[in-house]
């Protein structure tokens, strides 16, 4: 039986990844870091390359995951039913899709932006995830030790590879950020006839676009991997607070990537406001694309609940959500196919019964 460990320093260094990460695909692409609507708009027919590039960067991460570090994958027991897995799959796909997000755009970007629409989102599936996650006893599913968490330091190994991983985050995207900005510098303006030159900057400046995309796919598994979030029993002991298990490492973790990405939000949030205002001198854009694209809703609805209680039931249920899940997808078992395949569906689903039921 897997015993629990609170692990501060670890989930803190992979938080840190993952606010790099998102605060650099925002400033460097514009686009917000949501993996449920990446990979959803993907499954619906909407093959942009940067959503490839972002899912395949996500894939490379997970594939040198298991090749750093193969104890942040974990093999799912036989108590783990598949039934159990297509459930909360299946509610995941219908809550991300009708919440507009998941644990990442609401939970990290739309808490960055300060949004009273992901706090709610994010309030409801942590409340549901945990009243999920005692109903349904998910520790015992996972055979979870009913033993209290005790405090592992991180090893050196674990430390050095954290360490490497933050600064290689912090480099990759200040890198791509400094090299699409010199580009910007030495294109013509925007009114002057293409030329073969033009053309060819233009050309330059879509690869860094796609660059600054896989990275930060890449960054962001690795970054669950080295905070233990890829493994059920981790999420599982977070979320069922009735367990003498209980570990409250994914605090450090979402507080980690919060710092980071935060200022980055607020940054390009004053930017658009004072362009908007015609004050500033230069044009506010990201550093490799043409213009920010933060979410516009901020209604706060039947709809937007209903999506967050299903998710949350989900993520209870399985210890999994889409991030976790599709980075796992790289040891693949009869559970996670299964969950990953519900999740799909879903997705696919939601729009049918949303009719239905709101």
């Amino acid at each position: 039986m897997p015993l629990l460990h609170f692990t501060p320093v670890q989930s803190l260094l992979g938080g840190l990844t993952l606010g790099a990460a998102t605060a650099g695909k925002l400033l460097n692409t514009g686009r917000v870091l949501g993996i449920s609507g990446t990979a959803k708009g993907l499954v619906n027919g909407d093959t942009q390359s940067w959503r490839i590039s972002f899912l395949g960067g996500m894939a490379a991460g997970a594939c040198l995951l298991v090749t750093t570090m193969p104890s942040a994958l974990e093999q799912l027991p036989a108590t783990y039913s598949l039934q159990r897995a297509v459930a909360a799959g299946l509610l995941v796909g219908v809550g991300s899709s009708m919440g507009n997000g998941c644990t990442s755009g609401h939970g990290i970007c739309g808490v960055s932006r300060l949004s009273k629409r992901s706090l709610v989102y994010t309030g409801t599936i942590t409340l549901a995830g945990a009243a999920a996650a005692v109903a349904s006893n998910v520790a015992g599913a996972l055979q979870i030790a009913r033993q209290p968490a005790t405090y592992l330091p991180p090893t050196t190994p674990v430390l050095q590879l954290g360490m490497a991983l933050l600064g290689s985050a912090a480099l990759l995207m200040v890198g791509v950020g400094w090299l699409g900005n010199k580009l910007k510098a030495r294109m013509p303006a925007a009114s002057s006839s293409p030329t073969a030159k033009k053309r060819a900057q233009q050309a330059q400046l879509r690869s860094l676009n796609l660059a600054g995309e896989a990275a930060a796919g890449a960054l962001f598994a690795l970054g669950l991997g080295v905070s233990g979030m890829t493994r059920p029993s981790k999420i599982a002991g977070f979320l069922d607070v009735s367990s003498p298990a209980w570990d409250a490492s994914l605090l450090f973790l979402m507080g980690g990537a919060v710092v980071v990405s935060l200022p980055a939000f607020q940054y390009t949030m004053r930017c658009l406001a004072a362009s908007k205002a015609g004050q500033g001198s230069q044009p506010c854009e990201p550093s490799c694309g043409k213009v920010f694209q933060l979410p516009a809703n901020n209604t706060i609805d039947s709809r937007l609940v209903l999506g967050g209680l299903l998710f949350g039931a989900g993520w209870g249920m399985g210890g999994l959500c889409p991030g976790p899940a599709l980075v796992a997808l790289v040891r693949p078992s009869q559970q996670l196919l299964g969950f990953c395949g519900a999740m799909i569906a879903g997705w696919w689903l939601e729009p049918q019964l949303a009719r239905l039921l709101i």
